[in-house]
């Protein structure tokens, strides 16, 4: 979404719908694979090894080569680069758009393969076969992933799966690079609407975006939360959801049924709600600067 505080999360699906509705109107393609090597060449073409006897089709873990992204937007050959504009929501079609943000996704995963690959080349057995797993499992969860977290039916839809992609990809990038991500700064929201919704994206490919649901008698604010697995699934801790506002804190109380250790499914859609009712004890509330955060050790996402 974004850049400097926001690092791999885009805040792209609001304002691209926001664009569509003030009149965009119409977005191509790529050529021969740029970057490639013979070496990358070599270890993708997914022949089998031949075993030490000479024998042709060893079928473990260790033995396979390297496999490289295909897209399935662009299938038929390993992610590649090609051209794509710097800004997607400025194209004038939905298409436009859409083949921009898939151009871009394509780029970033062509540049994973390159990660990945150096990886893969100086692992042992071991590493290399979790190396493809990994790989595997991420990639087959993503497109899911997506397509759950944007379902209005309408045709926005198709941009923000589009954009989801490459949020996806860039995060996948970053955490194989082994970068740290700034803190997320998104967009709190009381609509429903999918589109409307903030997502952050984890590096291991979950989606967590956040409603605000409705106040209690206290003058709090119930929040729900809405949780999307990524290939590994995602474990709830509640005690990682809390607002903040400075040094004021507040953890909110649960609401039924607890949410405690379940773990979303890759693909699955799951909301818990924690009521936030000690908001009114915050000092520096009138002023606007606290936010629903989402912390696995220090904060990485907060939502305002």
């Amino acid at each position: 979404m974004g850049q400097g505080r926001v690092s791999g999360v885009r805040l792209a699906p609001v304002a691209v719908a926001v664009a569509l509705v003030g009149g965009l109107a119409a977005c191509g393609g790529s050529a021969a694979p740029a970057g490639s090597n013979s070496t990358q060449t070599a270890q993708s073409t997914g022949a089998p090894a031949a075993s030490p006897s000479g024998t042709a089709g060893a079928t473990t873990a260790s033995s396979r080569q390297f496999t490289p992204i295909v897209e399935p937007f662009d299938p038929g050959h390993p992610a590649r680069n090609s051209p794509a504009p710097a800004s997607c929501g400025g194209q004038q079609t939905t298409l436009a758009i859409t083949q921009c943000f898939e151009d871009r996704t394509e780029n970033t995963d062509a540049a994973i393969d390159t990660v990945q690959l150096a990886h893969y080349t100086s692992g042992s057995p071991p590493q290399r076969a979790a190396i493809l797993a990994d790989d595997s499992a991420w990639l087959s969860a993503r497109q899911p992933v997506c397509a759950r977290a944007f379902h209005s039916g309408g045709t926005i839809d198709r941009i923000n799966v589009a954009s989801c992609l490459l949020d996806e990809s860039t995060t996948r990038l970053n955490a194989v690079k082994g970068i740290i991500p700034a803190e997320a700064r998104l967009k709190a929201t009381d609509n429903p609407n999918p589109s409307a919704l903030a997502w952050y994206t984890t590096p291991a490919g979950s989606r967590i975006a956040m409603l605000d649901t409705q106040g209690d008698q206290s003058g709090g604010v119930i929040i729900s939360w809405v949780i999307i697995g990524g290939a590994d699934g995602f474990i709830i801790n509640p005690r990682q959801f809390y607002f903040r506002d400075g040094s004021f804190s507040d953890q909110g109380v649960l609401q039924a049924p607890s949410p405690a250790s379940h773990r979303v499914a890759a693909g699955v859609q799951y909301q818990f709600g924690i009521d936030y009712s000690h908001l009114s004890a915050d000092p520096s509330a009138a002023k606007g600067t606290g936010g629903y955060v989402y912390a696995p050790g220090a904060p990485v996402a907060i939502w305002r």
